[in-house]
C-alpha cells in the first residue's frame, strides 16, 4: 500500500448483482481491518446491516466502528464523497466502495482523484443460487456478465444454499471471466488479503455504459409492522421484483432488516434505528405500485386504518453507483 501522508490511498470497488451478498462481504472486510482504518462508502448507510458488535456510534450518514473504521453514505455524488474522505484531517488508510447491484464496477472504479486515490482492484460477489439463471436473462444477463468480466476477484456467495456447493456458479465464472481468481465465501476469510492489496489490478478503462431498464420505488411506513405479513407480501411478489430491502420496526419494537433476493426472503436483526423504508427494484413496466401499496399497507400492526404510507416511485435506479 502506498497510502499515508504523501502517498495515494488504495480504493477497492465491491460490485455484484442485486442481492448477491455484498453487504456480507463488507462486514467481513471490516472485521479483518486489523490496524488499517478503512472507509466504506455505500448508497444508503441507513439500509446497511452492519454487524452489531462493529458499531460504535451513528451520526447521520456516518457510522463509526469499534475498530476505527467508518462507513458512510455516498450522498449525491461519489466523487465529492471520495474527495471529502481523502482530504479529511484524518484520512483513511483504505477506501472500499460498495457499488449498487445495477452498477458497472469498472465505471465506479474510474472515479476519484488519481493524485490522491490509487485503484486497487474490483471484487465482484457472485450469487451461487441465482447467477446462472440471471446471466441467461436477455435483459439483465449482459450486465451480470459485464460485472464478472470487470472483476479482479470473483467471490462466490451462498454456496451453502445450493445442492452442488456452488459448482455450477464456479463453472459459469470460469467461462465468463477466464483467468480471474475465483474463491467461495465461507467461514474462512482467506480471500480478504487478496482484496486488501493482493490483486493484480490494472488501471480501470471503463467500457460504454449499458442501458439497464429497471425502476426503483420506496415505501415508507411510520410505526410498527407485522414482519411476517411483509414477508408474505414479498414472497407473493417475488416473481415481479428483482430486489427488495428495508429496515422496519416489528410488533415488539425491534429493528429488523428484510431482504428479497433471488426469489428468497430473509429477515435479520438490525443494529440501529429502523428507517421504516422498504425499497423495491423491478423491471421497467412491471411495478404495479397501487397493488403493492395496498398489500404493504395491510401489514401495519398498530395504525393501519388512519395512516397512509408514503410511496414514491424513483424511476430509473441511479447509476453508476
Amino acid at each position: 500500500m502506498d497510502g499515508g501522508p504523501t502517498g495515494r490511498i488504495p480504493m477497492v470497488v465491491l460490485g455484484g448483482w442485486l442481492g448477491a451478498g455484498k453487504t456480507t462481504l463488507v462486514n467481513r472486510l471490516l472485521r479483518a481491518a486489523h490496524d488499517e482504518r478503512i472507509a466504506v462508502v455505500v448508497n444508503d448507510i441507513g439500509e446497511v446491516n452492519l454487524d452489531a458488535e462493529l458499531v460504535a456510534a451513528r451520526d447521520g450518514d456516518t457510522v463509526e466502528l469499534t475498530n476505527g473504521c467508518v462507513c458512510c453514505s455516498m450522498g449525491e455524488s461519489l466523487a465529492l464523497t471520495l474527495r471529502d474522505l481523502v482530504l479529511a484531517e484524518r484520512p483513511p488508510d483504505r477506501l472500499v466502495v460498495e457499488a449498487s447491484g445495477v452498477a458497472e464496477p469498472d465505471r465506479v472504479a474510474a472515479y476519484g482523484d488519481r493524485r490522491r486515490i490509487r485503484p486497487d482492484g474490483v471484487v465482484v460477489a457472485v450469487d451461487a443460487v441465482d447467477v446462472v439463471r440471471r446471466a441467461a436473462d436477455p435483459t439483465y444477463g449482459p450486465l451480470v456478465c459485464r460485472q464478472a468480466t470487470a472483476a479482479d476477484l470473483l467471490v462466490v456467495t451462498k454456496a451453502d444454499l445450493t445442492a452442488d456447493r456452488a459448482e455450477s456458479a464456479r463453472r459459469w465464472c470460469t467461462a465468463v471471466a477466464p483467468g480471474t481468481p475465483i474463491v467461495v465465501a465461507s467461514d474462512d476469510d482467506g480471500w480478504v488479503p487478496l482484496a486488501f492489496g493482493g490483486l493484480d489490478a490494472a488501471l480501470p478503462v471503463p467500457a460504454d455504459a449499458l442501458d439497464v431498464p429497471v425502476v426503483g420505488a420506496t415505501w415508507t411506513a411510520d410505526g410498527t409492522v407485522d414482519v411476517e405479513a411483509v414477508v408474505e407480501v414479498l414472497e407473493a411478489w417475488s416473481d415481479r421484483l428483482l430486489r427488495a430491502k428495508g429496515v422496519l420496526t416489528d410488533r415488539h419494537g425491534w429493528s429488523v432488516a428484510v431482504h428479497l433476493a433471488g426469489g428468497r426472503v430473509t429477515v435479520d436483526p438490525f443494529a440501529g434505528p429502523a428507517s421504516g423504508r422498504l425499497v423495491a427494484v423491478a423491471p421497467s413496466g412491471a411495478l404495479d405500485t397501487d397493488r403493492l401499496v395496498a398489500a404493504l399497507d395491510s401489514t401495519r400492526s398498530s395504525s393501519r386504518s388512519n395512516r397512509n404510507p408514503d410511496w414514491s416511485t424513483t424511476g430509473e435506479v441511479s447509476r453508476p453507483c
